[in-house]
């Protein structure tokens, strides 16, 4: 090999290792450590982490309590604008209170009021009082003859009671007078005596008719007008009324309730002769009744009778 040869090759040789020794470590030689850290880097490390965990937590926690806040304050608009929907139905409720108000005081008028005018009625009601009369002849109770007329207004208004009641009139009866009595079932306070009379009661019209075709005579009355029916005179005791007063009141029921029973010891005679009217100005009396025959014989008496409550208050329907 020529030198001009061999001094290309040397080079190129010297370049390549030169190569090889810059790349690589001589053979034999230590790779080198890292530095070491010491326990306060290592604790200053750790600290920092730590920050920055927190950091990251932290900021999770605010956004979830950015979130959270969002929500509350969109539940407390919801809340207001409920809380001012409420309080306009306040204010419609207050608004008209003084309506409503003035409305129960005048509802709890009106219930006063009530209670007062059923507390009247109920009065009244157990302060009803009826007259009763009763067809007896001579002194025997004809069955059956008693009637009852309707509560009298306690405004002086009288009650009217008319009926016709059939008299059987025994075999051998002469001269028998047929008696009209009266009497006042009452609840009322008055109806002590003569000096407080119940209620008073006359005779509108009473007249007897014989029922058996002939068999039995019928006398009395007024002794020229013999076909004329009786009626109650004028009173001047009471303003030239025909009626004639009942002092003492009845009870309402006897203590045996009947509903034929009649209060024969607080009744008043309306045929006395000294209350009947005297039409021809001739003697005047009860109608008779006379039975020549073997066999009881019926008449038929009919009659109406007023009565009056003639002690009546505009104040007290108890009176």
């Amino acid at each position: 090999m020529s030198h001009a040869v061999r001094r290309p090759l040397t080079a190129a040789v010297v370049a390549t290792c030169s190569l090889a020794l810059i790349g690589a470590p001589a053979a034999g030689a230590k790779t080198k450590s890292k530095p070491k850290i010491s326990k306060t880097d290592r604790a200053q490390n750790a600290a920092i982490r730590k920050v920055g965990r927190t950091a990251t937590s932290a900021s999770r926690s605010a956004r979830s309590a950015s979130r959270s806040a969002t929500a509350g304050l969109a539940a407390a608009a919801a809340a207001s604008r409920k809380a001012d929907g409420a309080q306009g139905g306040v204010n419609t409720i207050l608004a008209g209170v003084p309506a409503i108000t003035d409305g129960l005081q005048k509802l709890a008028a009106g219930l006063t009021q009530a209670a007062a005018g059923l507390t009247t009625i109920g009065n009244a009601l157990a302060a009803q009082e009826y007259g009763t009369v009763k067809i007896q002849l001579g002194t025997t109770d004809v069955p059956g003859a008693i009637l009852n007329s309707s509560d009298i207004p306690d405004d002086s208004n009288g009650a009217t009671l008319t009926g016709t009641v059939i008299v059987p009139v025994p075999a051998g009866a002469t001269g028998v007078p047929i008696r009209l009595l009266a009497g006042v079932r009452s609840g009322e306070a008055d109806g002590t005596g003569a000096g407080d009379p119940v209620a008073s009661a006359g005779i509108v019209s009473m007249s007897a008719a014989d029922a058996s075709g002939g068999g039995v005579t019928i006398g009395g009355g007024d002794a020229v007008l013999t076909r004329a029916p009786l009626t109650s005179a004028p009173n001047d005791a009471l303003g030239r009324a025909p009626l004639y007063n009942i002092p003492n009141k009845a009870p309402r029921v006897d203590a045996t309730p009947n509903p034929l029973s009649f209060p024969d010891a607080d009744a008043i005679d309306l045929t006395d002769a000294s209350t009947l009217y005297r039409l021809s100005g001739a003697p005047i009396g009860p109608f008779t009744v006379t039975n020549p025959t073997g066999t009881a014989l019926p008449v038929t008496v009919t009659f109406t009778v007023r009565f009056h409550d003639l002690t009546a208050s505009a104040t007290d329907v108890t009176a």
